[in-house]
């Protein structure tokens, strides 16, 4: 028998640190692939973990089976690469012709497999989409798989924090004094008597500097309050076990994130609460990692702008605001010109590039108070805010035309794109997002159609009829 590579021993011992396989299962798990099945038109999603001999299914949408062995595993072939896996026909691609999972039920034809990849390109498994019929899969398609892969990641690296933590829960039983975690015995009015060595790693004090203090002085303003009302509780007895994540002050004035688990302490012989005991934590890798998830659900993954979803929650607030206290915005409709011709000549990573340089420049087009998003592909979309007048949407579009026009470096080479524009102005009688949207739309393929690189208004009357934009000269 061979032996087994070294990278595919620490892939292996990877995937055991994740605590996951043969876990229950999660229902954020099976909801991206309830999602994945319902974005992409397809019958299967599957969450795959890669192990020596089989694949297991952490998470799974329109399959029955919980694994399948790795010689007949699409993700097998997914995990070598850090691009997304696509087989178009597996029928006729000799590397899954002879599969089971295509000669058997479910008779996979198409295949779109995602690598989830830990720390140093390590790759446990894949999030992938399967369907019994050839087709193929668009770069904003693969795009959407790779946002959904990337949130699946950090749901594992989530897990593997709290699996940590977790083991340290069970060193502390132990060995309390050597814990990571710190250790502390307080009054009811929340006065240290003991703290243990750990906050010189936690808080960088001395044990000994904290002896007489409160942790109320310590903690976030942002926090106070609620921080405040568990020590009430305790205090005067309408609780004995409590949680709190607060942000700590340490000695050099910055800011950790910490779990503190409160129990309170009675006295043996007459039951009288005598103060708590409390056991603070480290969870800074936790908060991270759920705001990571937070941030990758309202951004677009390749150029960090907006996304749709952010997009469309920030226009509902605009309106809102619009309506309550006045003033006015704008919306921007922006397509790429000639981004096609670019794509298709010096490929994806070069399209890529162009998307990411153009968001760069869109970026330093506006002020912070506005709001820039990547809708997909290559088309983008403003929220300039302020406005009572359209002077300033007119300066903007310009700003954005002659941004985009200066020549981009791509793969040796200096290309030029354009990009048309459709502005709509708000306040409006009926101030509804779909239909701002609709007339950001009908300016800017007005724009398209009367020469591109160049922006239009929307006016009262614009209207799709067939493929051609026409005024409608009988609105009343």
């Amino acid at each position: 028998m061979y032996p087994i590579p070294t990278n595919e021993l620490e892939r292996l011992a990877a995937l055991d640190d994740l605590g996951v396989v043969e876990t229950a299962s999660e229902s954020h798990f099976e909801a991206i692939c309830r999602t994945a099945r319902t974005l992409f038109n397809l019958p299967t999603s599957l969450v795959t973990l890669v192990q020596q001999d089989r694949q297991w299914f952490k998470a799974k949408s329109g399959f029955t089976g919980s694994e399948t062995p790795r010689g007949d595993a699409f993700c097998s072939h997914a995990i070598l690469s850090d691009d997304i896996l696509v087989v178009e026909d597996a029928r006729a691609d000799p590397r899954f012709s002879g599969s089971r999972l295509v000669t058997e039920p479910p008779h996979v034809r198409f295949y779109a497999g995602a690598p989830l990849i830990l720390d140093r390109a390590i790759r446990v498994g894949s999030l992938c989409v399967l369907g019994p019929e050839p087709r193929r899969f668009s770069a904003s398609e693969r795009a959407q798989l790779t946002d959904l892969a990337a949130v699946v990641t950090a749901q594992l690296r989530l897990h593997r924090a709290e699996l940590r933590l977790r083991s340290s829960e069970t060193h502390y039983r132990l060995l309390a004094e050597n814990t990571s975690d710190m250790i502390v015995r307080s009054d009811l009015d929340s006065t240290r008597r003991y703290v243990s060595p750990a906050a010189r790693t936690l808080l960088g004090y001395e044990a000994v500097e904290l002896l007489g203090t409160r942790p109320i002085d310590h903690i976030h303003p942002d926090d106070v309050a609620a921080y405040a009302r568990v020590l009430a509780n305790i205090r005067d007895g309408r609780t004995d076990h409590a949680v709190a994540r607060p942000r700590y002050r340490r000695k050099d004035g910055s800011w950790v994130w910490v779990e503190v688990t409160f129990n309170v302490t009675h006295d043996p012989n007459d039951g009288r609460a005598t103060g708590y005991v409390a056991a603070v934590r480290d969870i800074s890798e936790r908060m991270e990692a759920e705001a990571r998830i937070a941030h990758m659900a309202r951004h677009d993954a390749l150029t960090d702008l907006a996304n749709r979803v952010l997009f469309r929650e920030r226009l509902t607030q605009e309106i809102a605001s619009c309506r309550r206290h006045g003033g006015g915005f704008a919306i921007l409709g922006l397509d790429l010109d000639r981004f096609k011709t670019v794509n298709d000549s010096l490929g994806h990573q070069a399209g890529d590039a162009l998307l990411t340089t153009v968001a760069e420049r869109l970026r330093a087009c506006v002020r912070a108070e506005d709001t820039v998003a990547r809708l997909g592909g290559d088309e983008f979309t403003i929220i300039q805010t302020g406005l009572a007048q359209p002077e300033a949407g007119h300066a903007l579009a310009q700003r954005v035309i002659a941004a985009i026009a200066a020549p981009i470096a791509l793969c040796g080479r200096h290309i030029c794109v354009g990009v048309s524009i459709g502005v709509t102005l708000a306040p409006q009688a009926q101030m509804d997002a779909d239909e701002l949207l609709r007339q950001a739309d009908l300016a800017l393929y007005r724009a398209k159609r009367e020469g591109r690189n160049t922006y239009r208004f929307y006016e009262a009357g614009m209207r799709f009829a067939g493929t051609s934009l026409v005024a409608d000269t009988a609105t009343p």
